[in-house]
């Protein structure tokens, strides 16, 4: 591993954009990841693939449902559907942004942008951040790319204010009007990703704009009830939920030990698909070279060194709520 000192830190370095050769976060004690091998790094097309259409299948069974039979517990139901798998296809972009889907990157971008539409997530900035976050993690400039609510979760309130928190959406705007005056977008220092981002974030304004205009020519309230709302009122706090496990309370700005600074949650298999192995968190930091389809083998061989478990994602949330593990601000570089 290479490394360069910046304002008396060290910090990885190499081709941030790499797939299986990239910059890998600190880690205490013998670094064996560069010994993987290589069938771990095999990826999977099929079984994304699989994964995509299965979710897209499902949307679409709950919109038709709205379409056929719009009463009030079948909109509710398709709502809460279409938003729990909206938040599931931006854990199949983040597959996608690693170019853990696909050998071509031009697919892993096609298909990272659509996974992205319902919520508006920009592949290209995702990817953008989030490898970032993967060189940088235990040091002072780590970064990540969903800067979601971490303060006062400790109650009810805090809790449902994060949860219910809009402001990515007010974020997504600031940045769309930049691409439209074509100015550069901060804390974006490529060109090529600074173009690409801003394309991805006015494709998915043109589709708002197809949907409102549908809606006040027809008259039929199908985009609303299908895309807004689901996406507004759950699919936004239920990637929170997803999100926000992954460090929360631990030290990510100074301890360079992922097997510290990341938690791993022990769940259901269903559970495990919903957030699309998110749960292994830690094995993901150990190397994000390795594909999400082979996450739980790479977790099998380094499970023992795992520093940080939780039972569950409800006994998470409980310890959270009772303030048995709290947020540090001068840890994290979540601010709010």
């Amino acid at each position: 591993m290479e490394y360069i000192v910046t304002n008396g830190e060290s910090i990885p370095q190499g081709n941030l954009e790499g797939d299986v050769d990239v910059p890998l976060a600190f880690i205490a004690g013998k670094d064996k990841r560069r010994a993987l091998p290589r069938e771990m790094f095999q990826r999977m097309p099929v079984v994304f693939l699989t994964k995509f259409f299965f979710a897209l299948g499902i949307i679409a069974t709950a919109t038709a449902a709205i379409a056929w039979k719009p009463t009030g517990p079948v909109i509710a139901v398709a709502i809460l559907v279409n938003g729990l798998i909206f938040a599931h296809l931006v854990e199949l972009q983040h597959e996608c942004m690693h170019n853990h889907a696909f050998r071509s990157p031009k697919l892993n971008r096609l298909f990272g942008v659509l996974c992205g539409v319902f919520m508006m997530s920009s592949h290209s900035h995702y990817r953008y951040d989030h490898l970032r976050h993967h060189a940088y993690l235990g040091t002072k400039i780590n970064m990540e790319h969903f800067r979601y609510r971490f303060q006062n979760l400790n109650s009810i309130f805090g809790f449902t204010r994060a949860f219910f928190d809009p402001s990515r959406f007010g974020r997504v705007a600031g940045i769309l009007w930049r691409a439209l005056l074509r100015r550069p977008i901060p804390g974006i220092e490529k060109e090529k990703y600074d173009r690409d981002i801003k394309n991805e974030y006015i494709f998915y304004f043109v589709l708002l704009l197809a949907s409102i205009a549908y809606t006040a020519y027809s008259g039929s309230w199908l985009p609303l009830l299908a895309w807004w709302a689901p996406a507004l009122l759950v699919a936004e706090g239920v990637h929170f939920l997803i999100e926000m496990p992954e460090h929360f309370g631990l030290n990510t700005q100074t301890q360079q030990d992922v097997l510290s600074n990341t938690r791993t949650i022990r769940t259901s298999a269903i559970v495990t698909w919903f957030v699309n192995g998110n749960n292994l968190h830690t094995a993901h930091h150990y190397h994000h070279g390795v594909p999400m389809c082979n996450i739980k083998k790479l977790h099998a061989m380094m499970e023992k060194d795992i520093k940080v478990f939780e039972p569950s994602y409800r006994s998470l949330y409980r310890a959270i709520l009772a303030g048995k593990i709290k947020h540090a601000p001068d840890e994290t570089c979540m601010e709010r």
